[in-house]
């Protein structure tokens, strides 16, 4: 589980510094370039592409670590779950048929 977890958390981890580093990239190149080409018509074609763009990195960027999160979670509470011990039915069944101390 311990392995498990941690190349979980890694990564979710590496995705998210991607996404980060592309994220910060690429709205670098997009002022640049509208501010060295002074053109609207650049703004006007490129900016839906751009916002789908963000828009992925973002979601990547945070859906991955949420996500390795929540299987990180589930993982360890059925991990948990699995090592408690199962009650035996032979102890049960005398415990019912015992008779009880205030008869």
């Amino acid at each position: 589980m311990t392995e498990f977890s941690a190349w979980l958390d890694g990564t979710a981890a590496r995705v998210f510094a991607l996404c980060m580093t592309l994220f910060v990239v690429l709205n670098a190149g997009a002022v640049s370039a509208v501010f060295l080409k002074r053109d609207r018509g650049l703004v006007n074609r490129w900016t839906a592409r751009w916002l789908a763009v963000n828009l992925l990195l973002i979601g990547g960027g945070l859906g991955v670590p949420i996500a390795a999160k929540v299987v990180r979670v589930t993982v360890g509470a059925f991990s948990a779950a699995r090592s408690l011990p199962l009650p035996n039915t032979q102890d049960l069944e005398t415990q019912q048929e015992a008779p009880s101390p205030r008869q």
